[in-house]
């Protein structure tokens, strides 16, 4: 079935849990945000186009067929993005999701029919605090909802993301507020993912003392919002590192790793 693939993606498809449903693919470290919550390493490799496809069309033989495009930040990856979507989504049969943080995005993204949604983070209803929360981008929030109501005009459904943390726990119901507004604007949300703070990482490594949050007050915070009537569906990721359905793939030193790996270190959390 994977005849012709080198021994470094063998050996890791080798141990791929059969339960894995979705692959995230860590294509660059590069990132144009300094997030100081961020979970992802500097040290991983910038993966090739042939690596890339390589690493697509392994997966697809293995019978997996959703795929997330990470990072880093994606849209920095200097292969075509746009055209690894088309390899995964026309020739693969995948359904196809970019996670990015919707700074470097290109014109037209909206268009990218072979993105099948992107996932763009919201850390804050108050515009102060998010850009806070998401340095390097002055008026980082606006943006973000600037690309949703972009996608909304296209027709496009898009995922949300946001790391709870300590500072920002208490600013959940403001982030609810905003995303039922954006729907009744007409942006289609599919889901709102709300991943616990993790302390590793360029930025959560160096924060644990500032961000982390007990995972009781986590919880509460989460099943609060999970109990409200807003229109899309809400998640609780206990540990964005070890999703239960998500395996993580990147390259290190040349070889393909596995954020299930115990041996491995935490995987590079995507989106920046």
């Amino acid at each position: 079935m994977l005849a012709g693939y080198p021994d470094r993606v063998l050996d890791a498809l080798e141990r791929l849990d059969p339960g894995k449903a979705i692959a995230s693919v860590l294509l660059t470290p590069r990132c144009d945000l300094a997030c100081g919550f961020c979970a992802a390493e500097l040290d991983f490799d910038t993966m090739t186009a042939e690596e890339a496809r390589g690493l697509l069309r392994a997966l697809a033989g293995c019978g997996i067929r959703n795929f997330v495009l990470g990072g880093g930040e994606p849209f920095l990856w200097p292969h075509d993005l746009p055209g690894l979507a088309r390899f995964a989504h026309d020739e693969l049969g995948a359904f196809v999701q970019a996670c990015t943080n919707g700074v470097a995005l290109p014109e037209g993204f909206e268009r990218i029919r072979a993105i099948d949604r992107f996932i763009l983070p919201v850390e804050s209803a108050d515009p102060t605090r998010h850009d806070a929360l998401r340095r390097g981008r002055p008026g980082h929030l606006a943006l973000v909802r600037e690309r949703m109501r972009r996608l909304a005009c296209a027709g496009r459904e898009l995922t949300v993301s946001t790391v709870v943390t300590r500072e920002s726990v208490d600013d959940l119901p403001g982030v609810a507020a905003l995303l039922v507004e954006e729907a009744r604007a007409g942006v289609a949300i599919h889901a709102w993912h709300l991943y616990r703070f993790v302390p590793a990482g360029r930025g959560g490594a160096r924060h644990d003392g500032r961000f982390a949050i007990e995972r009781d007050a986590f919880v509460r915070a989460c099943d609060a919002m999970k109990r409200l009537r807003l229109g899309f569906r809400v998640f609780r990721r206990d540990d964005m590192l070890r999703p239960s359905r998500t395996e993580f793939f990147w390259l290190e030193g040349g070889r393909l790793r596995l954020g299930s790996d115990r041996t491995a270190p935490a995987p590079p959390h995507p989106g920046g």
